[in-house]
């Protein structure tokens, strides 16, 4: 055989593309269905992949991000639990960066409590402030558009401000007039120059930071720096050469014997942060990680391509009989089969290229309010030619691997039992397209069943009851003169019926980051544990609806209170006291006694049962909390907007709902169950579209079957049943093979939660109905248009 040569292949190819394009006029409906189907699953696939280049893609916009790490530590407490954080105190970095040549620099990270009153002439707002050594954009290189990064943080009283921050206070035009040196008020009494401005921080970072003020100047505010305080996190640039997991390991043995540290630490690598990080204190609250969304999307986006493979797989082996005489043929004036296999996925990957095509202009007019759906602002630039090409490369994958199996079964026909009329259903692929239905339902059915249970836990962490009334908590944070005159404050709003109460709070119950260790009667010296901590005033017990199971609230009328404290439940199993009331206990060295105990309530996340709390009155609070009475909630905010402004004229009143700050805990929640919900509508509508053309295929070859029946006294009902029963077989088997498969990895998503939703018996059946419904539909549908034609129509040939 001579070997094609180069003009020869332009014209196979173009045939190939001559007969794909007659063969896809022929059969519009099939290359309809093929194309929609594939087109659906391609535009899912794409935007969950983009979802998951933005989660993979956090800090890796650093230009030294593999080189940077933080340290975290987690000692172990005595009953075997971790205590995970990343804070440290102030002094850990700098004795690490001595003892270790491998780290470069370090730059210690505090973010200020709240935030902060930022003035510049008549604009006046709250801003996120940050405190950071001057070492901060040696560790961090974020590109400066005016000032020296080298030297910007230098000075006590210096500030660099971000992009947006300019626009903000000096107008879009910032950039025409000089800006450094021009000062910010802080906070009414602090004054900073400008020394630089920064881009602003891609969304793809766990920082969140707006203003960055010099480290050094929290000397000078009194902030206690000593080793006794973990509110600091630290950050290493370690050099080139220098392994991450070692030197971890290092630092690890080191603090171990270490007196000053004595405890566990490691580093956590930057990329790591976002999607690894499950602490019970981090930079902005207690964290979960979300390496198990990504893992489980990259399931969802495969198991959609599946679905749309199976369909085209489904209708193309069905159509074998159609094609048959073509193929066999062609193969008897001389085709090779290798030619016949070519031209087939040729066909194949012309389909999927077109459904990329249609997915993609899909994608572009829907990715807003994508992004609008999951929080992100994912965007299509030529930053991602690599994802465009490995979409395009995916695309040929698919085609060819969908194509494989029909042009395989197509090319074995042997031409003179095809002509003669002799195809089996055998050689057809029916067994095979029996497989493929069942699968595709079966995966279909999974993803509605994890679906449910989503949104199901979802719904459960809303509506649980917490132990404190949160539906119409209102939190303010504290600032300027409302801490001096919060009597005041106080006095004037119980004098009004709308609010039922009224407190103060060192953390709100959905942020806590203290926890100091321990000490009662008879607790064994050898004994490492950490309590969490909560400053409250007088009323707090009352304000938040907590239950008092023993002993008394805070109260004016006992002076001692100052030194006393209240625990929970959980915290008192810790003591092992009976008789807790008038026990002597000390939190972080101060030393007072407990008089009562409180229904433990969950102050944390529902990810995490509820640890031991002591609740104390040595403090400097940080947020005023009021209760609303239930009616008209807007007076009862201007009520309290009033006296806010009455007695704190100089700062803006600023409130929050605690249930809206507590559903923020769950936004990752919500969010995956409304997209699951979205993508799994989408693949059963995928499943049933492939049922549609597998139906269409059959009662082609079974019209004249039908119209005899009907000829014969055959009932509408009758040949429904008889032409569905194959179908509602096949998704009967889905199901059952099915629900253990996802038993098993809802069991294990589950597992994540301390609190989970009851997975009731009745849920299983839920989507195995759903399924059956819906193909009953797309079945009935055809059937019944069939079985209402006229018989004498499909008879008239005989």
């Amino acid at each position: 055989m001579k070997s094609i040569t180069h003009p020869s292949l332009v014209i196979m190819i173009k045939n190939y593309l001559k007969i794909a394009y007659r063969n896809f006029i022929r059969s519009k409906t099939y290359s309809f269905i093929n194309v929609l189907g594939l087109a659906l699953s391609m535009f899912c696939a794409i935007l969950i992949i983009l979802w998951i280049h933005d989660e993979l893609s956090y800090e890796s916009f650093w230009p030294n991000s593999k080189q940077i790490y933080r340290l975290v530590q987690a000692p172990e407490m005595s009953d075997g639990t971790v205590f995970k954080a990343a804070a440290n105190t102030a002094s850990t970095p700098e004795l690490l960066k001595e003892q270790f040549p491998g780290i470069d620099e370090y730059t210690r990270f505090r973010p200020f409590p709240g935030r902060s009153l930022v003035e510049y002439g008549e604009a006046k707002f709250y801003e996120n402030t940050t405190y950071v050594d001057s070492t901060f954009f040696q560790v961090f290189q974020l590109p400066f558009i005016i000032g020296n990064p080298a030297t910007a943080l230098d000075d006590p009283n210096s500030v660099v401000i971000n992009e947006q921050l300019a626009q903000k206070y000096f107008g879009e035009n910032w950039q025409q007039e000089d800006i450094l040196g021009k000062i910010l008020t802080i906070d009414q009494n602090l004054n900073f120059a400008i020394s630089g401005v920064t881009e602003n921080l891609p969304t793809n970072t766990h920082f969140q930071f707006d203003i960055l003020l010099p480290f050094r100047k929290l000397y000078e505010l009194g902030f206690n720096l000593s080793n006794d305080n973990n509110y600091y996190y630290a950050y290493f640039l370690l050099g080139q050469d220098v392994n991450g997991d070692a030197l971890s390991e290092k630092i690890t043995e080191f603090a171990r014997v270490d007196e000053d540290l004595n405890d566990y630490f490691y580093l956590q690598a930057l990329d790591d942060i976002h999607l690894y990080s499950n602490f019970d204190i981090d930079v902005y609250g207690s964290t979960e990680p979300r390496y198990p969304y990504v893992n489980i999307f990259i399931v969802v986006a495969l198991a959609i391509l599946l679905i749309a493979s199976i369909n085209f797989m489904n209708l193309s082996t069905a159509q074998s009989e159609r094609r048959a005489k073509e193929i066999g043929l062609r193969k008897a004036v001389g085709s090779q089969r290798s030619q016949i296999i070519g031209q087939l996925l040729s066909e194949s990957v012309l389909l999927s290229l077109l459904a990329l095509v249609v997915a993609t202009g899909t994608v572009l007019l829907s990715l807003s309010a994508f992004n609008e759906m999951v929080g992100k602002t994912i965007a299509l630039s030529s930053e991602k030619w690599i994802i465009g090409i490995s979409f395009i490369v995916g695309t040929v994958l698919i085609g060819l691997i969908a194509g494989s199996y029909p042009a395989l079964v197509l090319s074995a026909f042997k031409p003179a039992q095809v002509l003669k009329g002799g195809l089996s259903a055998k050689q057809g692929g029916t067994l095979f397209r029996r497989v493929l239905v069942v699968t595709q339902f079966a995966v279909t059915i999974i993803l509605i069943l994890g679906t449910t249970v989503v949104y199901r836990q979802f719904q459960y962490f809303v509506e649980k009851d917490l132990g404190y009334d949160k539906d119409l908590l209102v939190y303010m944070p504290i600032r300027g003169d409302i801490r001096n005159n919060y009597d005041g404050f106080k006095n004037d709003i119980l004098q009004q019926p709308a609010i039922k109460g009224l407190t103060t709070s060192s953390d709100i119950p959905t942020y806590t980051i203290s926890a100091s260790t321990v000490d009662w009667e008879g607790k064994n010296e050898d004994d490492n544990i950490l309590f969490h901590h909560f400053s409250v005033d007088f009323d707090y017990i009352e304000t938040l609806g907590l239950e008092l199971l023993e002993g008394r609230a805070f109260s004016p009328d006992f002076p001692a209170d100052s030194s006393n404290y209240i625990l929970n439940e959980e915290a008192l199993k810790f003591t092992g006291f009976n008789d807790p009331i008038g026990r002597t206990f000390n939190l972080g060295g101060n030393e007072g006694t407990i008089v009562g105990v409180v229904k433990d309530f969950n102050f944390k996340s529902l990810h995490q049962k509820v640890e031991p709390l002591a609740l104390h009155m040595i403090f400097r609070p940080s947020y005023i909390m009021a209760n609303v009475a239930p009616g008209n909630t807007t007076a009862s905010l201007n009520l309290l907007e009033q006296a806010w402004k009455t007695h704190n004229p100089n700062y803006p009143f600023e409130y929050r709902f605690m249930d809206e700050e507590y559903e923020q805990l769950y936004q990752s929640e919500k969010r995956m169950s409304d997209v699951f919900g979205y993508f799994t509508f989408f693949t059963l509508f995928i499943a049933c579209l492939g049922l549609i053309g597998l139906i269409n295929h059959m009662l082609e070859k079974r019209k004249k079957e039908v119209s005899i029946r009907k000829v014969l006294g055959a009932s509408i009902s009758s040949i429904l049943s008889l032409l569905s029963k194959e179908y509602i077989r096949l998704i009967l088997i889905a199901f059952f093979i099915a629900i253990p498969i996802a038993h098993y990895f809802i069991s294990d998503w589950l597992d994540n939660y301390a609190y989970q939703v009851d997975i009731h018996w009745w849920l299983y059946l839920v989507p195995g109905v759903l399924v059956l419904l819906f193909a009953l539909l797309s079945v009935g549908g055809q059937t019944l248009k069939a079985a209402h034609q006229n018989p004498v129509e499909n008879l008239r040939n005989e």
